[in-house]
């Protein structure tokens, strides 16, 4: 079965974490994962605020590509989330 495919796709997402370390050591978590994306497919990161980190991913058109690779994207989020806990 083909995968889907559209023109351009772009997902925005935003994280509110509690403060600027924790903002920057996310950021800094994922600059590994920007590194060998699959063809056709760019993440850009922005901090929008103290303690906003905005994500963004282009993709040529690869719905099941670009799908994975948020779903991993959020994956290393949660669990640097979860090192980054106070608690």
């Amino acid at each position: 079965m083909q995968e889907p495919l559209v023109d351009k796709i772009t997902i925005y997402i935003e994280l509110d974490l509690e403060d600027e370390g924790k903002r920057d050591a996310i950021m800094k978590s994922l600059i590994a994962d920007n590194i060998n994306f699959p063809k056709g497919l760019k993440m850009q990161m922005h901090p929008i605020s103290r303690n906003t980190l905005s994500i963004e991913f282009h993709s040529d058109g690869s719905v099941d590509t670009i799908s994975s690779t948020v779903d991993e994207v959020l994956s290393h989020i949660s669990i640097g989330k979860m090192v980054l806990s106070d608690d």
